[in-house]
């Protein structure tokens, strides 16, 4: 089962990066991180992996920023955290996601997909 959440901030790519990364729970499930720059442009690739009890699941979370178009979008995309035959994930990716919403918050600026 995935999850998609897309939104844009506020601040720079390097800046988000740096918030999401306070969180210590997330920076312990890094698994992969990469950042290129070029002319003022920037993306950042984060790639977090999560054992969830509740459904005997490993999910991972890949997250993008980048600032291409003048406007730091911030992607997210978790998958892998469903189970069984109905790929059931009993919200093991969108509870993945909350805390990258949760230290962006006060710089969200517009939120363009939430699934």
């Amino acid at each position: 089962m995935k999850h998609y959440t897309e939104f844009t901030v506020n601040i720079k790519p390097t800046q988000t990066t740096q918030l999401i990364l306070e969180d210590t729970d997330l920076q312990s499930n890094l698994i992969f991180q990469d950042y290129k720059a070029a002319e003022e442009k920037e993306i950042v690739i984060l790639v977090f992996q999560k054992y969830f009890f509740r459904n005997n699941s490993t999910a991972t979370l890949t997250v993008t920023i980048d600032n291409f178009s003048g406007v730091t979008y911030v992607k997210c995309i978790s998958s892998g955290n469903g189970d069984g035959i109905f790929d059931i994930g009993w919200g093991a990716g969108k509870s993945f996601i909350k805390p990258i919403r949760q230290m962006l918050a006060a710089n969200i600026l517009e939120i363009i997909e939430d699934n």
